[in-house]
């Protein structure tokens, strides 16, 4: 066989159906190299990539065909074996360029690719690449803006395995780089070595995982799950060879390497990239449906941050457009968010789930023109289990029943032989599981419906604790979503001496929109359904933090409650304009409070008082002196 199957997974039915089957008839070959051949051989003059510039409209596309695809990615992986004398281990810190994805392709068939998420600081970036073993690194310039490409000669300096750094785009004045295309253009595709390369259980990729300040924990990909997942997410979001892909998602995330670009290229489709910075792009916001429109996009992913945005441009019209699969991920979608999206652009958004150790894709709702159930991400993916179960520290009590909540625990062959250098069993797999098989601890909440749906309330971690209680941050989330008002909304937990937890709410409001916190709080009164999850307080913010794939990033909204939290009490105890002030620390097991004293209130009794206010609370304290208050 020498061409991929197109199977869609269009219902429950047709999920057995692709199970009955088998593995092998999926794909003509499970290395990447050999799919990514295959598919260039049965198209080689069609656009395997499309890259749009600026985002504007009426702007022209330039365009890579699979012939010149496959030539420039044989020769990366030529390139990068010559430079690591072996096979490579190739950190890629790019935007969505064109040769940003020829090196992730040429990288993983070369050795491994190592993608990195270029809004990191440099200092995590640096323990990546240590921890990875890099020897080569493919960077960019200031021409794509703000990003640790800009501190590529740090990085360098940082990592002693490094042997060669290749710039996209090198300007004169970096000699000490070398020019990436240029690179490719003299170096011959004959140089690749493939022997021994084409194991399809052989580590191809390590996608980092974690927080920004934590220490990496680096995700171990293999041929064979890439590729599986690719070709399950082109059976639940469009299987077809005329599928073009608007790629909006960044290549460090598994959402844009794996379920939309490897996806793409395996299936002979077309990959257009929506600019380097996708959707964190204005233009590409603002533009979207003429973007859409004019390029004949059919598929397209993206945060729930990211449709909030587009729903809130002004002036959007949606008529025109041929997209088939609008498919959101990576946080919950609000359910008035998807119902104000269909009824303004007639539109459909499809709830996925998806997890890096999963290496991409784990459910989805059923492709084509079935009505996704609102609130669920759908159906697990062919050849996959996911159970719900109650654990305690990480052990398996009991599995639960239909509709029970308890953790959502998952088993397959897409699963992660393990993080890189960390034992399986230490964290990743449930222990005393029943059967022999492992099973993967999601770290989400949710539950089971009768026909095999999944759906999810929330991580974890992000359950809010008052007085013993769980409460589902989700709930007052979808109340503040519901606001005309708000364009997102996240809720955390405040520390509180007595009840552990409260919840407190943070909003990001639309464009020119008005209403007071006291409003939303008021709304959330009357309408959360559970008394004790009515958020303390409600702060209104200029902009939500998100990550860098736009999803809501909840760290630094915890760090800020925290800091509220201790100048109320600061305030409490020596009243306001003493002069102390208040940071919140989480670099170590526990947050840390910091409180930086004038020299003036040093004193014992002060120290004893403030020491005496915090002894409730769950996090650290720390008091400092500050120094210059005494020349003031």
């Amino acid at each position: 066989m020498n061409q991929v199957e197109r199977i869609a997974m269009t219902s429950a039915t047709a999920r057995s159906a692709i199970e009955a089957g088998g593995l092998d008839r999926l794909l003509p070959s499970w290395s990447i190299h050999g799919a990514l051949s295959a598919a260039a051989a049965c198209s080689p003059n069609k656009a395997a990539i499309r890259f749009l510039r600026t985002g504007k409209p009426g702007e022209e596309a330039e365009t890579t065909t699979y012939h010149e695809f496959l030539n420039s990615i044989e020769r990366a992986a030529g390139l990068f074996q010559e430079a690591s004398d072996g096979p490579a281990v190739v950190s890629v810190l790019a935007p969505l360029l064109p040769e940003a994805i020829i090196a992730m392709w040429g990288a993983a068939i070369a050795g491994v690719c190592n993608p990195i998420n270029p809004f990191l600081e440099t200092r995590h970036i640096a323990s990546i690449m240590n921890a990875a073993r890099s020897t080569v690194l493919v960077t960019c310039t200031d021409a794509e803006g703000a990003g640790a490409w800009n501190c590529a000669e740090e990085l360098v300096a940082a990592v002693p395995t490094l042997r060669r750094m290749f710039v996209i785009h090198r300007p004169a004045n970096r000699a000490q780089a070398e020019d990436f295309t240029n690179a490719l253009r003299l170096h011959s595709r004959r140089t690749f070595e493939s022997a021994g390369m084409d194991d399809p259980n052989r580590v191809c990729a390590y996608f980092h995982t974690g927080g920004t300040t934590s220490a990496p924990k680096l995700v171990q990909h293999t041929q064979r799950g890439q590729l599986l997942n690719a070709w399950i997410s082109a059976s639940m979001l469009g299987p077809e060879q005329d599928e073009i892909i608007g790629l909006g998602m960044p290549n460090f995330h598994v959402a844009g390497a794996i379920i939309m670009s490897l996806r793409a290229l395996i299936m002979g489709q077309t990959l257009l990239i929506l600019t380097s910075g996708g959707f964190r792009n204005p233009e590409v916001v603002a533009n979207f449906w003429e973007i859409a429109r004019s390029n004949r996009i059919t598929s397209v992913a993206a945060v729930p941050t990211s449709y909030a945005a587009i729903s809130a441009a002004k002036g959007a019209a949606s008529d025109g457009h041929c997209i088939r699969t609008f498919s959101t991920g990576g946080g919950a979608m609000p359910r008035d968010l998807a119902r104000a999206f269909e009824e303004r652009f007639g539109v459909v958004l499809k709830e996925l789930w998806g997890m890096t150790e999963f290496q991409g894709i784990l459910s989805s709702n059923p492709y084509g023109l079935t009505r996704p159930r609102i609130g669920s991400v759908g159906l697990p993916n062919p050849f996959h289990k996911v159970k719900v179960v109650l654990l305690e520290n990480g052990r398996y009590q009991r599995e639960c029943a239909n509709g029970e909540k308890g953790t959502l625990v998952v088993s397959g062959p897409c699963m992660t032989p393990g993080y890189l250098g960390i034992d399986p069993s230490d964290g990743l797999l449930v222990r005393d599981m029943p059967g022999q098989e492992g099973w993967l601890n999601t770290g989400d909440l949710g539950a089971l419906d009768p026909d095999g749906y999944v759906w999810i309330y929330g991580r974890e971690k992000d359950v809010i604790i008052r007085g013993g209680h769980n409460l589902d941050p989700g709930m007052v989330e979808e109340v503040l979503n519901r606001h005309p008002s708000v364009q997102v909304a996240a809720v955390v937990g405040q520390p509180d001496p007595m009840k552990g937890e409260l919840p407190i709410a943070y909003v990001q409001l639309k464009n020119e929109a008005k209403v007071s916190a006291e409003e939303l709080l008021a709304l959330c009164a009357k309408e959360v359904p559970e008394r004790a999850a009515v958020p303390a307080q409600v702060v209104i913010l200029d902009q939500m933090p998100v990550t860098a794939v736009g999803k809501i990033f909840k760290p630094p909204l915890r760090l800020d409650a925290m800091v509220r939290v201790a100048q109320q009490t600061v305030a409490s105890v020596l009243g306001t304009g003493s002069g102390v002030k208040v940071e919140a620390v989480e670099t170590t097991a526990r947050p840390t409070i910091i409180l930086r004293l004038p020299l003036g209130l040093a004193t014992e009794s002060c120290e004893k008082a403030l020491q005496q206010a915090f002894a409730g609370y769950l996090f650290e304290t720390r008091i400092v002196l500050e120094e210059t208050a005494q020349a003031a």
